[in-house]
């Protein structure tokens, strides 16, 4: 497995607060069965993460992949952001202050959870305007996304494409992301299955049992897609194609 969303670098956000943690991130997601990582620390949140691409980060990327060569353990780690939608978003991955999953064309983007959408659709049209195919982090947490779905109708449109979080599905987030993230599964519209992860001991790397629920739920072709193909495409920076969803 790939996974696409890993809060692993330590002290740039609030995910792994030590090289001890991240380093037992990594040993965690390789026991259930991962190879390879992208991290991607909370960046563009003014007075938070902001984690600009040339501030330190690229040197945090290097440090912990050479911790884990000489831990020895066996996972590629790539580089990337949680982007932070604003109205400056578009201006700072021009500017190359903000940066994509892996040198791929496929940025990573969330939202508020609350009263954004219409600023977060403007967002992805202006990034998708620029040649890129945005993925959005977790929508089936946005209350928007849960209140109307059809909003995921213009994303995909546009080219974009839908991160879900191995706890949705678990239903660790309360039984809405959870409805959510499973009707985007059967209808067809996401493309990613990611474990989003902040810790060694909660909203862990670990996705065996994320494997395993998808493969139990929608069969072994999506498990496969979701967490194997998909992500792979990626990180080789390859077109990936959706079949056409079923319509909210």
């Amino acid at each position: 497995m790939i996974d696409i969303h890993v809060h692993i670098l330590p002290e740039l956000d609030d995910g792994a607060p030590d090289m001890e943690t991240a380093l037992t991130m990594a040993e965690l997601a390789v026991k259930s069965g991962v190879t390879a990582v992208i991290a991607t620390p909370h960046s563009n949140m003014p007075d938070y993460f902001e984690n600009y691409y040339g501030e330190g980060l690229y040197e945090a990327f290097t440090s912990f992949r050479s911790a884990i060569r000489r831990a020895g353990i066996e996972l590629q780690l790539y580089l990337g952001m949680e982007i932070f939608g604003t109205p400056q978003t578009a201006q700072l991955l021009r500017q190359g202050r903000l940066t994509t999953l892996a040198e791929s064309g496929y940025p990573l983007i969330e939202f508020p959870f609350r009263n954004y959408e219409q600023e977060a659709t403007q967002i992805l049209r202006q990034v998708a305007a620029m040649g890129y195919r945005p993925v959005v982090a977790h929508p089936e947490r946005y209350a928007y996304v849960q209140d109307n779905p059809a909003i995921v109708n213009q994303w995909l449109k546009m080219g974009c494409l839908l991160q879900l979080n191995r706890g949705s599905l678990q239903g660790h987030f309360g039984r809405a992301p959870q409805v959510m993230a499973y009707s985007l599964v059967e209808r067809g519209f996401a493309s990613f299955v990611a474990s989003d992860a902040h810790s060694a001991l909660q909203r862990t790397t670990w996705m065996l049992d994320a494997y395993t629920l998808l493969q139990e739920e929608f069969g072994e072709d999506t498990a496969r897609l979701l967490l194997e193909d998909n992500p792979r495409r990626i990180l080789l920076n390859r077109v990936i194609f959706m079949r056409e969803p079923e319509w909210f």
